[in-house]
This record gives structure tokens, C-alpha cells and sequence, in this order.
């Protein structure tokens, strides 16, 4: 479809109350819009600014209906001083119906993009936008919680955060104006592309979120969601099930603030997002069970008593079937996340296990002590399979297959910390979710400490014997128990 106009960018008209601040950076803002829309296309793209349509409307008298009916996507502005002009939310009121007067496949399309200079509450934003596409040229200052715009003005050009947030939204723009031009866009995500649920994050971890927004998109991810989920719950839980739909993976980052609580609710929208997931994959009717990745910075400082409990109960509760949870650094994490989802978009046959073999894990300050009894095992006739973190190309995946492979699991703490003992239960937990077909036939635990962590009540129809110290009665008993199952 052709357009006389493609892309039209709408800001409030200047008044001598306004301020003169935003309407600096919205200048400056339409300029470096104008360039890198350029810059990325292969076209000569046709701008029109909000100014100049109310330019042709005065001097020429040209019906804003007809201009609006003849122009492919929306760069809106918002700022707090623009949504109290009264003109401009006319104006955008205007323009959203004749959007909606378009029954063409163009009029199916999202093609209006929020810009936002400062916060602007959902109340306060105009009625006819408030679900569109949205894109935050400010920030939260860590301290005082107050919003900062993304300066335009520093001595070498704008920042690099501006840039990169413009990138986002161009390619975005791009990506539309290629569908409604009928053409493929290179490069670019397809709906036959796995889709990840990108959960929304609190402040301090938006400008994780868009990098890892960027480089999943660039892998050939889709990102869900597309639009703003609601703020209130029964609307955000219906907008969440319904990306869940078709996610195969769903990624939240966890940063030091419990967040806003969500309308309706007593969860913070994180919290609320996280255990929408959790329900989602507990319901028997759910089409497909999207694995749950959850990420808590190695370094994270909670900002208060309430993020801290939650953060506890969530490593103790969540880490369950389908669900994990990974703390790292974002690097770590972002090459974490990289392989799991090559496991799980592009899963490999999974080995199916075999009778008599053992899986024996510990640490590799435990090799020495676990040689002599792994030659019992093996005079037994048990096949041990070992995980003892010494150096593997690819940990993970070995890990992985061992808990699929395994017949029965045989853990030794020795001198591991309980957090090392309870994760490698939780892993025992999850493996129907790695795609074990048959539950092991027996665990036993090596430890002197007895685990707190609520996961073995998850270990359903599996003998777990629990023994303080080695030694080579305990081996004997266990494989005599596994011979006569």
C-alpha cells in the first residue's frame, strides 16, 4: 500500500506557557529521528511533523482527516506539559479515529508509537493511545526515584542511551512500513519465529531488558508482548496468557526494588507477572507449558526489607518444574540464556535412561574421595555417569543429559555449601521438564545437614535415602537396594 506520507511525527503546538525545554528537545528529538529512519532505509522516506500539518491546515484549509488517512505510522510525543494541551489531545483524538475508520489490513496494524520525555500516568495519557506501543526516553535516577529525559544536548551529541533507544523504535517503525509495503524484512523476526515473553522489569533493570531485547531479536526471536500489558490484573492476566500462548520460553530480570503494585492486586507487577506464568503452566487445559527463566543479579542489593524476603521465598518456592532460576552476572547470564534456548526451540532426541545407570555428583575437591567407591559401583555392574564440574566444554548440556540417561542418583555434598546441595536437588525436580520419561528408581544424599528446601516434596514416587558420611556399608546398602528394584 502507498502512502503520501510515511512517517508522521505529532507533538503539542508551542504556546508561550509550554515548556520551553521539551519543546527543544522535541526539535532536536524529530532531527535525529529523521536521520536514522534515513540511515536504515533503502528509501527516501517522506516526513511530516505536526507543525507543519497545522501550517497547511491554517493557510491551506486541508482537512487533517484526509492527511492523517494518507500516512503509514504515528511518532507520537508525550511529555507531562503536552498531554494538558487541550488542542493536542483533540488532535490525537481526532487522528486515532480516522486510524479507525481504515477496515483495510493496514488498519490491523499497531502502527502508532509513543515517545515518552518524562513519566506520564496511564489516567493522564489521552484514552485513544494508551494501549500503543511505547518507548521511554527518560530514566530513573537510583537514588531519589526521580525521571530524568535523556539529554540531547552533551558536548559530543546526544548520549549512547539516546541512540540506542532511537535504534530500537526505528527498526520498529521500519519493520511496519515494510509489512504495510507488502515486502519481507530482512533480518528481521518472522511469526514462524519462537517467540519469548519478555516480562517487564523495574527500573534499574530497563536498559538490560532492551539490550536483551536487541541481541534476541537479532538471533531471530520474536518478543512478546508487543503492546503494553494493562495495568490492572484481570486485563494484564488475560494480555499475559495470552503471549504465553505462544512463547516457548519466558525471561524475567529481577532487579533491587519489589516494584508498583499492580491495580487489583497485592503483587508488584514482577511478582505478578512471574506467578501468571507459574499458574499458566499449572493449568491442566494450558495448550503448551513455556519454560520459566528467572534472573537475579549475583551482586543484587535489595533497596528494602519487602524485595528482600521476596527474592528469598522466590529461590525457595520457584525453582520447581519448568521453572529455574540463574545468578550471575547479566554477561553469564545472557550466554546462559543463549544455549537454553537452543536446547529448547531446537531440542535434540532426548536419551532415554538405561537400567543400572547411576548418576554420581560432586564437586571436584570430592574426586579423590569418590574414586575408590566409583570402582564399587562399577564392580556392581552400575554404569556411572559423572558430573564433577571438571572443565566440561558445555556443563550444562552434559548435566542435563546425565538427569535424562540416569536410572538412579547418587549426590555427595562433602564439603559443598547447602546452597550447592539444595540447586542439584531442584535440578532433580526438573528433569520431566528436561524430558525425563520415567521417574529414578532411588536418590540417595550424602550430607551431614538435612536440606530445608521444600523441593524433595516435589520428588513424587521416588525413594530418597539420606545418609550422613561414605563409607562403603552405605554404598553396598544403596546398590543392593537398586539390584532388587
Amino acid at each position: 500500500m502507498a502512502f503520501e506520507h510515511d512517517i508522521f511525527i505529532g507533538f503539542a503546538p508551542g504556546s508561550g506557557s509550554e515548556n520551553q525545554v521539551t519543546a527543544n528537545w522535541t526539535a532536536k528529538f524529530c532531527n535525529y529521528l529523521t536521520l536514522l529512519m534515513n540511515r536504515i532505509s533503502d528509501k527516501n522516506l517522506t516526513f511530516l511533523t505536526h507543525d507543519d500539518l497545522r501550517v497547511r491546515q491554517s493557510v491551506l484549509g486541508e482537512n487533517p482527516g484526509s492527511v492523517f488517512a494518507d500516512t503509514a505510522v504515528f511518532v507520537i510525543i508525550l511529555s507531562p506539559e503536552y498531554v494538558k494541551s487541550k488542542t493536542y489531545v483533540k488532535e490525537l483524538e481526532d487522528l486515532y479515529s480516522w486510524l479507525q475508520t481504515d477496515k483495510s489490513d493496514a488498519g490491523k496494524l499497531h502502527r502508532i508509537f509513543k515517545v515518552f520525555t518524562q513519566p506520564v500516568p496511564v489516567e493522564e495519557q489521552p484514552e485513544c493511545i494508551r494501549n500503543e506501543l511505547s518507548y521511554n526516553f527518560y530514566e530513573i535516577n537510583r537514588y531519589n526515584k526521580k525521571p530524568v529525559t535523556i539529554d540531547l544536548n552533551g558536548k559530543d551529541g546526544p548520549d549512547e542511551k539516546f541512540w540506542s533507544k532511537l535504534v530500537d523504535l526505528s527498526y520498529d517503525v521500519t519493520d511496519i512500513l515494510t509489512e504495510l509495503s507488502g515486502e519481507t524484512t530482512k533480518g528481521r523476526p518472522l511469526k514462524s519465529c519462537p517467540a519469548v515473553f519478555l516480562a517487564e522489569t523495574t527500573f534499574d533493570q530497563s536498559e538490560n531488558r532492551d539490550k536483551l531485547r536487541r541481541e534476541l531479536q537479532y538471533l531471530g526471536y520474536r518478543i512478546l508482548p508487543v503492546l503494553p500489558i494493562p495495568e490492572e490484573a484481570e486485563k494484564a492476566k488475560h494480555a499475559i496468557d495470552h503471549c504465553l500462548m505462544e512463547s516457548s520460553v519466558t525471561v524475567h530480570l529481577l532487579g533491587s526494588w519489589y516494584g508498583d503494585f499492580i491495580k487489583n492486586s497485592k503483587l508488584s507487577f514482577i511478582d505478578f507477572q512471574i506467578k501468571a506464568v507459574k499458574d499458566y503452566v499449572s493449568a491442566k487445559d494450558s495448550p503448551h507449558k513455556p519454560y520459566q527463566i528467572i534472573w537475579i543479579p549475583n551482586d543484587i542489593k535489595p533497596t528494602d526489607q519487602r524485595q528482600s524476603l521476596y527474592l528469598k521465598r522466590l529461590k525457595r518456592d520457584e525453582a520447581q518444574y519448568l521453572t529455574e532460576i540463574i545468578e550471575t552476572s547479566f554477561e553469564v547470564f545472557k550466554t546462559i540464556l543463549n544455549t537454553r534456548l537452543n536446547e529448547l526451540t531446537n531440542p535434540p532426541a532426548k536419551p532415554l535412561a538405561g537400567k543400572k545407570k547411576l548418576y554420581v555428583i560432586y564437586e571436584r575437591s570430592s574426586r579423590a574421595k569418590m574414586r575408590e567407591y566409583n570402582d564399587i559401583m562399577l564392580s556392581k555392574g552400575f554404569d556411572i555417569l559423572e558430573h564433577n564440574d571438571n572443565g566440561d566444554s558445555n556443563p550444562i548440556s552434559r548435566h542435563i543429559d546425565n538427569l535424562l540417561l540416569a536410572d538412579a542418583v547418587l549426590i555427595y555434598k562433602g564439603e559443598s555449601t547447602m546452597d550447592w546441595l539444595n540447586s542439584k536437588i531442584r535440578d532433580l525436580v526438573k528433569a520431566p521438564g528436561y524430558g525425563k520419561n520415567k521417574p529414578f528408581r532411588a536418590v540417595e544424599i550424602i550430607s551431614m545437614q538435612k536440606t530445608a528446601d521444600k523441593s524433595l516434596l516435589f520428588l513424587k514416587n521416588v525413594p530418597v535415602n539420606w545418609d550422613e558420611e561414605i563409607n562403603h556399608e552405605v554404598i553396598n546398602h544403596f546398590l543392593d537396594h537398586l539390584a532388587k528394584k
